[in-house]
């Protein structure tokens, strides 16, 4: 071979291993300044949201000894506003209601009476339960991330919520903290599980037919008492932690959550429509059906999607099933039911939907377009169950469901969605 075309083949090679070297040098800092983003946004969520308890236990507390109108409506008022900040700030992290649910229906509660707070005029026993309560919460809040900070400085926050390093004790403090409520007297929350009690044993088969994972080891690790008793069942297959909570009533799965390193480290391939049929599937193959999608909330390659039932025409917004979808491969990582079956067991008045005494065209605004119209069961801000006629419009380009009260027309709530397909 010549010497200047082996010289060549030579350069060739050099520049070719000198560019793929770049390349993977490239993508790491560009994966390691993707992980502190992702790490720098868990941080200030996680401190937001600590931040946020510790303000709403200290207007709590405020509440139970205002007598005025005018600061009964301000504490009211921050109240609302600090609820909704720190249920932003639980959105914002991966954890899902599965940890937090009471802790969710905390924060609900409080919102529901802040409402009728300023109005009542006399200050209800309630209060100081709720102070109680948010003011548990928030200390334990505190202080779990006080003590994370001090024990584990050199692990990044992300490995926290990835499951990679220590998230199984993390996580586990967070149950122990949303569990702690049932040390006080929660409200009661409105239904029961119906069925026959079953055993742990009968706990695992429950979980391993829902997760259809048939070769794992699940072990019941805990057993809740209080409103809801049930059994919290766990597998680990390598990477992957399986956690399913299963009512000692009837066995139904009242949620169950897949963690696992590596879903949120990948790029989602699926698009939404793809996604939205792999959680109908789930669905209809566990026997759910008559059921309407809402909404669909994505974070971190993770898609959250929200059904409600429909029965006999109307929508039933008070008992939703969620169903949480990777964005990379499809798997179902989370699931959440326990309005749902709460809701089998209330009394439903029988109800018969006549014409409304309104035109929806008189409610509406000039250049608002009507794609759809339904009925519709929604909770006011007095969390009761109010029937609405549920308009699905466009509106330059934007789409939105507007509410509107059967009875006297006035708007109820106003929502934007993404597509016509949550009409």
């Amino acid at each position: 071979m010549p010497k200047s075309v082996k010289g060549k083949l030579i350069a060739i090679v050099f520049v070719v291993g000198l560019l793929g070297v770049g390349y993977a040098a490239g993508q790491y800092y560009l994966h390691g300044i993707y992980q502190r983003q992702v790490e720098v946004g868990y941080r200030r969520a996680l401190g937001e949201l600590c931040s946020h308890l510790d303000e709403i236990t200290k207007e709590m507390g405020r509440a139970r000894l205002a007598v005025s109108p005018k600061q009964r409506s301000l504490i009211s008022a921050n109240l609302r506003r600090l609820v909704y900040a720190a249920q932003s700030n639980m959105g914002e992290l991966p954890l899902g209601e599965i940890h937090l649910e009471r802790i969710s229906h905390l924060l609900d509660r409080i919102d529901a009476e802040s409402h009728a707070y300023w109005q009542d005029g006399d200050n209800s026993p309630l209060l100081d339960q709720l102070h109680e309560q948010i003011g548990y919460v928030s200390r334990e809040f505190g202080q779990l991330v006080e003590r994370k900070d001090q024990e584990f400085p050199w692990v990044f926050w992300y490995e926290y919520f990835s499951t990679a390093a220590v998230v199984p004790q993390f996580l586990q403090a967070l149950t122990l903290i949303n569990d702690g409520l049932e040390e006080f007297d929660a409200p009661v929350r409105q239904g029961t599980i119906l069925g026959e009690d079953i055993d742990g044993e009968q706990a695992i088969e429950a979980a391993r037919v829902f997760s259809e994972r048939e070769n794992l080891n699940f072990q019941v690790i805990s057993e809740t008492k209080g409103s809801i008793p049930s059994y919290t069942v766990v597998a680990i297959d390598g990477e992957e932690r399986v956690i399913v909570e299963v009512s000692q009533k009837g066995g139904m799965v009242l949620w169950m959550t897949v963690a696992s390193a590596v879903q949120d480290n990948r790029a989602g391939t699926l698009t939404l429509e793809e996604i939205i049929k792999q959680g109908w599937g789930f669905l209809e193959e566990r026997g759910f059906t008559s059921l309407h999608i809402t909404d669909a909330q994505t974070l971190q390659n993770r898609v959250t999607l929200t059904f409600v039932p429909m029965r006999e025409g109307v929508l039933h917004y008070g008992e939703p099933l969620r169903v949480q979808v990777s964005a990379v491969d499809g798997s179902i990582i989370g699931f959440w039911a326990t309005s749902f079956f709460l809701a089998q067991s209330r009394v439903r008045p029988e109800r018969t939907v006549g014409e409304a005494a309104w035109s929806v065209n008189e409610k509406i605004q000039a250049g608002v377009e009507i794609l759809d119209q339904k009925m519709a069961l929604i909770l006011n801000e007095q969390q009761k169950e109010t029937l609405t006629t549920r308009l699905g419009v466009q509106y330059q380009g934007d789409y939105y469901l507007i509410y509107l009260n059967f009875e006297t027309g006035d708007e109820e709530h106003i929502v934007q969605v993404a597509s016509p397909q949550f009409f």
